[in-house]
């Protein structure tokens, strides 16, 4: 597949940003009294060096905080990503209508427009693709697209009005269990529940970008949980395994047709290895998958608990006691010559102890917030 041409940067030229940035791993952690803290973790530059050992649980201490947003306790579906901007979806009283937005890249902090109704954080889907936001929750679909950028130190002297805007709906439109972002860039591809009078049904939609238009393609739903990203190298979505009996497994499954209904649901593959939860002591809570990008990089956030009892045979009449950390680990993925897939390359870049604040919002501890940018 064709490598689409790289965004073309706005801004002053005085500003001495470098045209190209090496990216890093931000994690937003429900760690501060008052709300949250942006850390920013570097997953090194050798990544295909060495090949390190997956149990290693060697804690560490989380890096420095690089931004601290005050805002309300909640879930982890407030956040979002949007080119390099880490935006915070809920809901801050001002008395300019805006949300807060930190970027990366500068380290300003920046505001979007508040959206007139608010999601449920826990179901949202967030999407950015074409330099486009959707978000996707229970009987809410919406875009944002962002104003022009800076050109030679000034604003494009065109009107331009930054806001949220409604698209259709498809039939279904509950919970969403997994998503992807199809190759032609033009297609989202969403799998919902809906609970009809105690009856559970499952069903995959996709929307075309450019006609708002929806089509079903069956009763099935994609074979990951969350987020599901295309590789080019593999030629398949990947995401981590939705069901029960392989947690821990990642797959690999075909891309839809987004032309054609697709009424039965694509071939998956399931990486032979299991990858967290490798300590008999550990217990895992939550994780999160992120694609590095080419070359099928990934990085695996897990948050794990670990039982802080001395052994013994008196250790099931003491009270438990556990710390809290947040594992980071990088991989590659590749089929063998038996078309199985595998993972290679591994690298324990931390486990990461969490302050015991941290871990009083049980939601960010479930769904780690993660974002490579």
């Amino acid at each position: 597949m064709p490598k689409r041409p790289a965004e073309k940067r706005g801004g002053d030229r005085s500003a001495k940003l470098p045209t190209r940035q090496r990216k890093h791993l931000y994690l937003v952690l429900d760690d501060w009294e008052l709300g949250y803290s942006i850390r920013k973790v570097d997953l090194l530059s050798d990544f295909d060096s060495v090949e390190a050992d997956l149990d290693s649980t060697a804690e560490q201490c989380l890096p420095p905080a690089v931004f601290r947003l005050e805002a309300p306790h909640a879930r982890s579906g407030q956040f979002a990503a949007f080119g390099t901007k880490i935006m915070f979806m809920g809901t801050i009283d001002n008395p300019w209508g805006t949300v807060p937005m930190y970027d990366v890249r500068t380290r300003a902090l920046t505001s979007a427009p508040r959206r007139d109704s608010e999601p449920n954080p826990f179901c949202s889907a967030y999407v950015q693709v074409d330099g486009k936001f959707f978000l996707l929750d229970d009987g809410i679909f919406e875009m944002l697209q962002p104003p022009p950028p800076l050109l030679d130190g000034t604003l494009l002297k065109v009107k331009f009005n930054w806001s949220w805007c409604a698209l259709p709906l498809p039939s279904y439109h509950d919970d969403v269990i997994s998503y992807a972002v199809h190759p032609d860039e033009r297609t989202l591809v969403f799998s919902m529940v809906k609970n009809s009078h105690g009856t559970i049904k499952l069903a995959t939609f996709s929307f075309n970008i450019e006609s708002s238009q929806w089509m079903r393609h069956g009763a099935w739903g994609l074979p990951f949980r969350g987020r599901g990203y295309f590789d080019p190298d593999l030629d398949a979505w990947v995401g981590l395994s939705c069901d029960p009996d392989t947690l821990g497994h990642l797959c690999a499954c075909d891309i839809l047709s987004a032309n054609n209904k697709n009424k039965h649901p694509p071939l998956c593959k399931l990486s032979k290895e299991r990858l967290f939860c490798v300590g008999p002591a550990e217990k895992h809570i939550g994780v999160t998958l992120v694609y590095l990008g080419d070359r099928s990089r990934f990085c695996l956030v897990q948050c794990l608990s670990i039982d802080d009892r001395p052994g013994g045979i008196w250790k099931e009449s003491l009270p438990e006691r556990l710390r809290y950390l947040l594992r980071v680990t990088t991989f590659s993925l590749k089929y063998d010559k038996h078309g199985c897939l595998r993972t290679a390359k591994h690298r324990h870049i931390g486990s990461y102890r969490l302050p015991e604040i941290a871990t009083v919002y049980f939601e960010h501890l479930e769904r780690p917030v993660a974002f490579w940018m």
